[in-house]
């Protein structure tokens, strides 16, 4: 009785496993059945990746021969709320144009990295424009919006970066309207100031935007409009870097490289002050980084900080052979020890300040 009942047993074992797996076979293949499906019907529907940029930026090395003239100028009044992590700014100005010609370019004018067009105040100042002593149409505004600009931040924290403003037309193609940068009175107040930045100047480029597209439109040309570009160029204070980043991070290391001048017999606190100092130089890390966006790759104060990391461990290594081979009962050793603490203690101190001197060096 007991060998029948254990023979069922078996037998209902065995077909619950060939029905689990004939499960798991029907739901592979029909798995496959809808993934081809599905890759059906995206042929079917002609699915495109596209896998290139197509606009760019284009240097006007000369002027179209037909094309209308618009100088336009631009003078800064403030810069504030600059913000690294969502890389934008906020900008007070003013804009002005010049042009001959029965059209009106300051209607079409747009800012092609502005972040909000519901925040963007522009305020005419005249109305209507006015006619100067030379027969051209003249008109100026007060702008104040936030704008985009991404940053680089390979060398934060002495980053030099740059605020750009956008000024482009897209109406008219650029053969028949073209921006021109108003050199003779562009320029930017002198209380503009951004606290922990120098400016360094205002630049101006004129450009061909090519978007490289007609926007669907069947039979027409590429869309080319002129672009004007007015730049900012920022540099951070090198005493942000000296007073906040250097600064704390050598104290840091000197309480780390004190350890060995300290008696080698001091096995305990000589252990102690390396393993605070690396402690303290992750938090340290970690409230410097706070200020930017996360990288996908290490920036300046990364790669120094992993050069503290570096020389911290080379000490508490250092630490450990020294107890490892000192003989406490001999001065012998101990004096021994004493003179290889000194010796790595100097080449350690050089070593970091070559180390940092070459990584500045490195991204000047």
């Amino acid at each position: 009785m007991f060998t029948f009942e254990k023979t069922n047993n078996n037998k209902r074992r065995f077909i619950t496993w060939i029905i689990f797996i004939l499960s798991i076979i029907h739901m592979l293949l029909f798995y496959n059945k809808n993934i081809k499906a599905q890759e059906a019907g995206h042929g079917n529907n002609m699915a495109l990746r596209v896998n290139h940029t197509r606009g760019k930026l284009l240097p006007l090395d000369t002027l179209p021969p037909n094309a209308k003239q618009v100088k336009v100028g631009f003078y800064g009044v403030n810069i504030y709320d600059l913000n690294i992590i969502s890389n934008t700014y906020h900008m007070t100005g003013y804009i002005w144009l010049r042009w001959k010609g029965n059209f009106d370019p300051v209607k079409s004018m747009t800012f092609t990295n502005l972040v909000e067009d519901w925040s963007l105040t522009k305020k005419i100042l005249m109305e209507p424009s006015t006619i100067l002593s030379d027969g051209s149409r003249y008109q100026v505004m007060r702008i104040e919006g936030r704008f985009f600009q991404p940053f680089d931040l390979r060398s934060y924290p002495l980053d030099k970066q740059k605020l750009e403003l956008f000024i482009e037309n897209p109406t008219f193609p650029y053969d028949e309207v073209v921006y021109l940068p108003d050199m003779s009175d562009t320029g930017y107040d002198a209380g503009l100031l951004i606290p922990g930045w120098q400016i360094k100047g205002l630049d101006t480029n004129t450009y061909i935007h090519d978007y490289g597209t007609n926007f669907g439109a069947t039979g027409a040309a590429v869309s080319k409009y002129s672009l004007v570009k007015f730049s900012f160029a920022l540099e951070r204070h090198i005493n942000f870097f000296i007073w906040k980043v250097m600064l704390p991070l050598f104290i840091v290391l000197m309480t780390n490289w004190v350890t060995l001048i300290l008696k080698p017999t001091l096995i305990e606190v000589r252990t102690a002050m390396p393993a605070t100092a690396l402690l303290t130089t992750v938090f340290m890390q970690q409230a410097a980084l706070d200020a930017i966006p996360e990288c996908s790759t290490l920036v300046l104060i990364d790669k120094i900080y992993v050069l503290a990391y570096i020389f911290i461990v080379l000490t508490l290594l250092q630490i450990i052979w020294v107890n490892t081979h000192i003989d406490r009962e001999s001065q012998v050793s101990i004096a021994h020890m004493v003179k290889v603490d000194k010796v790595s203690f100097a080449i350690q101190i050089a070593g970091f300040i070559i180390s940092i001197t070459l990584l500045l060096l490195l991204h000047n």
